[in-house]
């Protein structure tokens, strides 16, 4: 048996594009997702019909029919563990305040493992090249999250699309930002942390949706429906990783520890200190809140947050 099926490539992003005011900026015929060619690798969970495929894009909306707001969630098919998973994204423009659009890892269940990646819109500096989203990732091990981190992004993301990923393996998950390390998550098992389980497979998820109640500055700033539909595109997502048997919750050989794949290389167990310093002076330039030195929160600090990188 091969340790490793072959990557799986998607190649997802557009239907229709919108401005600031809503009205749309180029029109193009899209088609439901159960009836495009991504529908043996995506599915949506939630509102479907408010997911579309155009040429080698995908694009979510959110929008307000009777007074009931309308997102959507999509998923892969395939479910994984451990590996790489990338994708690009651009976000809404214009007054996007109380939208949330993701692209997450995720595995059913009450002790389920997550890696977040949280895009909060912003009501304040919508001007083009001037959109300042916040970008919050979290992650959850044995059904316990609470691990927020945010960050101001450098760039406006509503202008072009800019990747995401995440590389996971058996000792850390490191998060990046076209290529740049943002965060790292580390395997603390032997000191009673709790770390992605191996029979916790995950499934990769894109979705968009209302946080009016939480989502910008804390939820005091509402989502204006008179910019809706919010659209989010998302393309040129990329999945290279361990695939696992439907009819099994373990995955292929290709997941165990020892196994010579790419993201299991000691390199990426154990980032190199030019790296994390890099990724240190992002936090510091551009952190906006850390749950790791929020004192109210947890007069304790969590203990990934104090022992030492590996």
């Amino acid at each position: 048996m091969a340790n490793a099926k072959p990557a799986l490539v998607l190649l997802l992003v557009t239907l229709i594009s919108f401005s600031c005011s809503g009205s749309a900026q180029e029109t193009v015929q899209y088609v439901p997702l159960s009836s495009s060619s991504f529908k043996e690798n995506l599915v949506a969970v939630w509102n479907e019909h408010n997911a579309g495929a155009y040429g080698d894009e995908v694009q979510l909306s959110l929008n307000k029919v009777d007074n009931v707001s309308e997102g959507v969630t999509i998923t892969t098919t395939t479910k994984y563990y451990c590996g790489y998973f990338r994708a690009s994204v651009r976000l809404p423009r214009g007054d996007s305040s109380g939208t949330v659009a993701t692209l997450y890892l995720a595995s059913p269940g009450p002790d389920h493992s997550e890696v977040d990646f949280e895009f909060l819109g912003n009501k304040t500096n919508t001007q083009p090249g001037n959109n300042e989203i916040v970008l919050q990732t979290n992650i959850f091990a044995a059904g316990v999250g609470n691990r927020e981190q945010r960050i101001s992004l450098w760039f406006d993301p509503t202008e072009d699309f800019h990747y995401y990923s995440v590389i996971w393996n058996h000792k850390t998950v490191s998060m990046y930002v076209d290529e740049v390390l943002i965060r790292i998550f580390q395997n603390y098992e032997d000191q009673g942390v709790p770390y992605l389980r191996s029979d916790k497979a995950m499934q990769v998820y894109m979705s968009i949706f209302d946080g009016s109640s939480w989502a910008t500055r804390g939820g005091l700033d509402k989502i204006d429906w008179s910019h809706s539909p919010f659209n989010v595109r998302y393309k040129d997502i990329i999945i290279d990783a361990c695939v696992v048997d439907p009819a099994s919750i373990m995955a292929s050989p290709c997941a165990r520890p020892e196994a010579d794949n790419w993201w299991n290389q000691p390199y990426f167990h154990s980032l190199p200190a030019d790296r994390l310093a890099f990724m240190d002076q992002v936090m510091k330039d551009h952190c906006i809140y850390d749950y790791c030195i929020d004192t109210k929160r947890f007069p304790v600090p969590p203990p990934e947050c104090t022992l030492p990188r590996r």
